[in-house]
């Protein structure tokens, strides 16, 4: 049993960015391209897999989340999204709802964290979780038996595949966010520690944590100005280990849906034939979705 994960941001703003503006509301004049483009890239997933289960994860925890909690400079280079953005946002998640497919955004946790936590529910059923992004973040989600996987873009990869490719373990990208830090979320890492510095360390050893256990050793490897790095590590030891805790993803969430909760629904045509409407669409997208009008609109159970 496939389980696929979607991360939708990433297909928003792809869509948000490079598609122009040749779509607007009805009511309210706002440009629809992202969801435009999203309707189009759920449909081909619908089209081509026929899943019988199927997630989106969306973000809603901007500046609430507990991250920020942690720490206020988290992602505080980012802008909100002003209303025209707001409102394709919120489109998107009503496109699911007519799409028949199951969605969900938290004030609390991010939409990797809801991934990861229903990949471990998928896990629990004896289910392969294929986690649908582009965001090497995610990667730090795949376990044996899991895919990864950038629709459209690229073949599904398992975890020897990503790992080959990343030259650390899948469950090692937190320590490496950790370690060389993330602009795009704010998140600072230790200075002076570049991407080849930081996959080294983690090839001697398995974790932040690992490390900092082990500063003594850090002058003897092979590594370009290792003896300096006990130094670094030693001032800077509590932004590492915080940057380590908001570069983790969570996938312990008792409010994340089980698998018979994210069963495909089946598209409720009328109502999306009137979303399309309403986005400005026509009917640019009628030939695609009557491809799926015999899909059985009861999701199986899976127990």
């Amino acid at each position: 049993m496939q389980a696929f994960l979607i991360d939708s941001s990433i297909y928003i703003f792809r869509s948000y960015f490079t598609l122009p503006e040749n779509w607007r509301a009805q009511e309210s004049g706002y440009p629809t391209n992202a969801v435009y483009g999203f309707t189009a890239f759920l449909l081909d997933i619908l089209r081509q897999k026929q899943p019988d289960y199927l997630f989106c994860a969306f973000d809603e925890s901007l500046g609430s989340g507990f991250r920020h909690q942690l720490c206020a400079d988290y992602k505080a280079n980012r802008e909100l999204p002003d209303d025209a953005l707001a409102f394709q946002l919120n489109a998107c998640r009503q496109l699911c709802r007519v799409l028949g497919v199951s969605e969900m955004a938290s004030t609390t946790y991010e939409a990797d964290d809801l991934l990861g936590a229903v990949a471990a529910n998928v896990r629990e059923m004896s289910g392969q979780p294929v986690i649908v992004s582009r965001d090497k973040d995610l990667t730090q989600l795949i376990q044996s038996g899991d895919l990864y996987w950038d629709f459209g873009k690229s073949q599904p990869q398992t975890q020897d595949q990503l790992e080959s490719q990343l030259e650390l373990g899948c469950g090692q990208m937190a320590d490496y966010l950790a370690l060389v830090g993330d602009s795009s979320d704010n998140i600072a890492g230790v200075p002076g520690v570049g991407a080849k510095t930081a996959k080294q360390l983690l090839s001697h050893f398995r974790s932040v944590n690992d490390i900092l256990a082990h500063l003594d050793q850090l002058q003897d490897l092979p590594v370009r100005g290792a003896k300096k790095l006990a130094d670094k590590f030693n001032h800077h030891r509590d932004q590492v280990l915080l940057s380590r805790r908001l570069a983790t993803i969570v996938t312990d969430i008792e409010q994340a849906p089980n698998v018979n909760e994210i069963g495909w629904q089946g598209i409720y045509y009328d109502a999306f034939d009137i979303f399309c409407e309403e986005m400005g669409f026509a009917n640019a997208f009628a030939s695609r979705a009557t491809q799926l009008k015999q899909r059985d609109l009861s999701p199986p159970s899976y127990s």
